[in-house]
């Protein structure tokens, strides 16, 4: 009897953990949905939530060709797409991939791989010369996810607000910072209370931030599985729905006397976080 208790226990447990699994790795059959994700409060306790999600993805040269208009039938609404690293590489699909988001009605936005080694003048133009952002895109990103040998983390947020500020300048629109949970918690936390964080936390325990931070994305698991993508796809949840989404995306420009650039367009509708 001990024994046949044992097995059921093992069998049910084993179940549990393919059914959590598949819910964020089989993503080819979810769209926007109810999901329930686990929270933890001020108190520290874990608890279940529900909220209406909006699922996304982030490809770049190791997802190859996508077939986007599979990947749009599958339910994904938004799209990152890679498109420079350091100061000196372009992704060989970033110009596919970006022209293939806009055609089949995903929100798309470009990131910027950076490289604290690197000039950051250097990475400033590589990526503003290459990704022309439109109307109804999101802002552009910042990845940064490795440190440089010996470099402060003085030396690394100065370095880092100099890219970010370049490119509000150039687009009118403030960049949305992604990292890991664990370097966020080392090197950024507390110094970037101007722009949104895009976290990756590969959990069903959502980004933990500072205070005076804001997440918006949450990357939950890097080998998602989207139809029309032959390889494991990074898979993203939206703290939002759609109208909160279009929102964060640059908006139509005005056709007055005196225009508006994009970023005091975004103010009254985006306040800062």
């Amino acid at each position: 009897m001990t024994l046949s208790l044992l097995l059921s226990l093992s069998k049910h447990f084993a179940l549990t953990g393919l059914l959590w699994y598949s819910s964020i790795t089989g993503f080819n059959t979810v769209s926007a949905e109810n999901t329930g994700i686990k929270t933890i409060d001020n108190s520290g306790e874990t608890k279940s939530s529900t909220s209406s999600s909006l699922k996304g993805i982030d490809v770049s040269r190791w997802q190859k060709e996508v077939d986007w208009m599979q990947v749009k039938d599958a339910g994904v609404t938004f799209a990152f797409v890679k498109a420079t690293q350091g100061d000196f590489r372009l992704d060989p699909f970033f110009e596919r991939n970006w022209e293939e988001t806009k055609r089949y009605g995903i929100k798309r936005g470009a990131y910027h791989f950076y490289k604290p080694e690197a000039p950051v003048q250097d990475q400033i133009k590589l990526f503003t010369s290459t990704v022309t952002l439109a109307p109804g895109d999101l802002p552009p990103v910042l990845d940064i996810e490795v440190a440089k040998p010996g470099m402060t983390g003085e030396q690394l947020r100065a370095d880092l607000k100099i890219w970010l500020e370049a490119v509000t300048q150039h687009y009118g629109v403030r960049p949305i910072i992604y990292t890991s949970q664990n370097y966020y918690r080392r090197w950024l936390k507390g110094h970037f209370t101007d722009y949104h964080f895009w976290i990756a936390r590969y959990s069903d325990v959502k980004p933990e931030i500072h205070h005076t931070d804001s997440w918006m994305f949450w990357q939950f698991t890097d080998r998602g599985s989207v139809a029309g993508i032959n390889a494991a796809v990074d898979i993203n949840f939206f703290a939002g729905d759609m109208d909160k989404l279009t929102e964060l995306c640059l908006p139509e420009f005005v056709t007055t006397t005196e225009q508006l650039s994009p970023l005091q367009q975004l103010k009254h509708k985006y306040p800062h976080p």
